[in-house]
């Protein structure tokens, strides 16, 4: 591996704010999963499934049009390259228009669909019970999510990466605040428990966008982009944007319908679990059956804040009441693997502003080391987090939550996972080099097709039918990250992306 020390201080740059930035934003989700995972196991456990579910869910219909973002960055990068900075502005302008129109249309569907898509997913009536109202706070959230995206990306494709990481921080502090309030009811607040993580983290959304619009109002920003004149709305730079987005917002579509797809899967395997458990108690164990009456009343009791009536049917009350432990160890590592993830995605945005600048320059080679040399540095990077996962999984589970069988079975996947990092990393930053240069629908199809022949198939074959649980459902996913990695790199190796115009 050659590398070109010189292009770093480039990336680096560019690519630290938005890693704090990003990692910051991911924080809300993590904080959520861990100050749920703080209350008594009656919530915890179901909560932090529900949270598992809604996440995606929140990724599906947001981030689809949070990939505004993507076309507003590639088109403003290559302006700003051009160094034609009023059509820049003129970008976001159109980019904002665009995502308050369509995120509200988009987040009120989402919002009304919310309990029949739980119940597709999950027949766990407390994850249900939590995630309909967690899931409904952060949908609410999809506009400041989507508006704040479109102006992350002016500000990105401008080489002002430390914009967000400001509005994040501040975004982020807010929610801690919050969260501690509605979750646990202090003071005054109400106890909202799972509720309450969603609510505080809604709130946040729009603290943060209301500092990202401040922000792009400074007078010396307005002089020399002119961004929000009416008159630079226009049918066919909005078409521009859509056109180079619509492709991406697809793509991550697949990918979170994807994974939504995987966590019903992963669901399969506690209803398998809770089946065994039925199987192991004989007909006449009174004492048994006792036990679990008393424990299914108390689970109802604080989980659902209803007193729920012993059925007569056993193996019906063990399934409903049974803590959905897999569903629960998925999104813990989600959490944990977003972190990755974020990080990853920063320097891939680095590289596709850098790409797409170098695009507008006229040097397309350059375009291109610089999307290799982000690569090398991501390498090196997750290669140190990857050996500190594989050394530390129980720890670094043990963040996150507080129940022994949680914290045993995701330390089991982290080390699986964990030299399976710099292969997400890479492929990420691949992705996003394709995404600046606005080679968007090679990525949604690749997407679309590795998801769907890869991901879902071979999840479900090796842990349902070979019987390999969560270990094989999550060397799954290490299978197509690596399969997305090759295919974007030959990609990138191909040159055609260099022809692109936007």
């Amino acid at each position: 591996m050659i590398i070109k020390p010189t292009y770093w201080p480039i990336i680096l740059r560019m690519a630290i704010p938005i890693v704090i930035a990003m990692l910051t934003q991911t924080a809300i989700n993590i904080l959520d999963t861990v100050m749920v995972g703080w209350l008594d196991p009656s919530y915890a456990v179901a909560g932090q499934s529900a949270i598992g579910f809604s996440t995606p869910l929140l990724w599906l219909f947001g981030g689809f049009l949070s990939s505004l973002g993507i076309g507003t960055l590639a088109i403003v990068a290559r302006r700003q390259g051009e160094g034609n900075f009023k059509l820049a502005g003129a970008a976001l302008s159109n980019a904002v228009l665009i995502a308050v129109v369509a995120s509200l249309v988009v987040g009120m569907t989402a919002y009304a669909l919310v309990p029949q898509i739980f119940r597709f997913l999950i027949d766990n009536d407390a994850v249900i019970a939590f995630g309909v109202p967690y899931a409904r706070y952060r949908l609410l959230g999809v506009l400041s999510m989507v508006t704040t995206a479109v102006i992350k990306s002016f500000f990105d494709g401008t080489n002002r990466t430390y914009v967000h990481m400001v509005a994040a921080i501040i975004m982020n502090i807010a929610n801690i605040i919050l969260s501690y309030l509605l979750i646990f009811g202090i003071g005054p607040f109400p106890d909202m428990n799972v509720a309450g993580a969603g609510l505080s983290s809604l709130i946040a959304t729009y603290v943060g966008l209301a500092v990202m619009i401040g922000w792009s109002l400074f007078p010396t920003i307005r002089k020399k982009y002119r961004q929000y004149r009416p008159a630079d709305l226009c049918p066919r730079t909005m078409w521009n944007i859509v056109r180079v987005s619509v492709p991406s917002g697809v793509a991550n579509v697949f990918v979170m319908g994807g994974f939504l797809v995987f966590f019903k899967i992963v669901a399969l395997l506690d209803e398998k679990a809770a089946i065994e458990l039925v199987l192991s108690v004989s007909a006449y164990a009174h004492d048994s059956i006792n036990a679990l009456q008393n424990a299914q009343d108390i689970f109802l009791d604080k989980a659902l804040g209803v007193h729920s009536l012993w059925v007569s049917d056993l193996p019906l009350a063990i399934l409903g009441a049974n803590p959905p432990i897999y569903s629960s160890t998925s999104n813990l590592l989600v959490s944990i693997l977003s972190v990755t993830f974020m990080s990853a995605m920063a320097f891939g945005t680095a590289t596709a502003s850098l790409v797409s600048q170098s695009l507008g320059r006229g040097k397309p080679e350059l375009a291109e080391t610089y999307a290799y040399e982000s690569a090398k540095i991501v390498f090196i990077l997750f290669a140190i987090v990857g050996t500190v996962t594989f050394i530390y999984p129980e720890t670094i589970a043990s963040w996150l939550s507080n129940v022994d069988e949680v914290i045993a079975v995701t330390a089991s996947v982290l080390r699986l996972l964990a030299f399976g990092l710099v292969i997400i990393a890479c492929a990420l930053v691949f992705t996003q080099a394709l995404f600046g240069a606005g080679n968007t629908k090679f990525v949604m199809i690749v997407e679309a097709s590795l998801h769907f022949t890869c991901l879902i198939p071979i999840s479900y074959f090796l842990g349902i039918v070979l019987d390999l649980g969560i270990l094989g459902m999550w060397a799954a996913v290490l299978g197509y990250a690596a399969l997305l990695a090759v295919i974007m790199f030959i990609k990138l190796r191909s040159g055609t992306w260099k022809k692109i115009k936007l």
